[in-house]
């Protein structure tokens, strides 16, 4: 990885289904990132999520920033945002450095859902 490049070290960052993502943050393997806009936030809530504005990515996720919420780079992240950003979301927190960056398919209403059925 470069130092001070925008690109991301993940080349593509995948997908993972709801379900798949909400045992692994109920069996503690995962965090979710939870990076939907205020106003989209008001859905409800994720338990345990750490709660993100996207536009203060960098700020809560940077490696180097004294606000940062998330512990090593290669913890499993699971994004959730609103459905078109999710993808972009998740390149953005890849590209601070995270290795094992994934967003959530079907976005907040599957997972939701996911996590009532666990």
């Amino acid at each position: 990885m470069l130092r001070g490049s925008v690109t991301s070290p993940v080349s593509v960052v995948d997908r993972i289904s709801a379900t798949e993502a909400a045992e692994h943050t109920q069996q503690g393997h995962a965090i979710v990132v939870d990076a939907r806009p205020q106003v989209a936030r008001h859905q409800g809530s994720l338990p345990g999520a750490v709660v993100v504005e996207p536009d203060n990515l960098s700020a809560a996720l940077a490696p180097n920033s004294p606000r940062r919420m998330v512990g090593s780079l290669d913890t499993e992240i699971a994004v959730v945002s609103v459905q078109a950003r999710a993808r972009m979301v998740a390149e953005q927190i890849a590209s601070l450095g995270y290795t094992n960056v994934r967003y959530v398919d079907g976005g907040f209403p599957a997972f939701r859902t996911a996590l009532g059925a666990h």
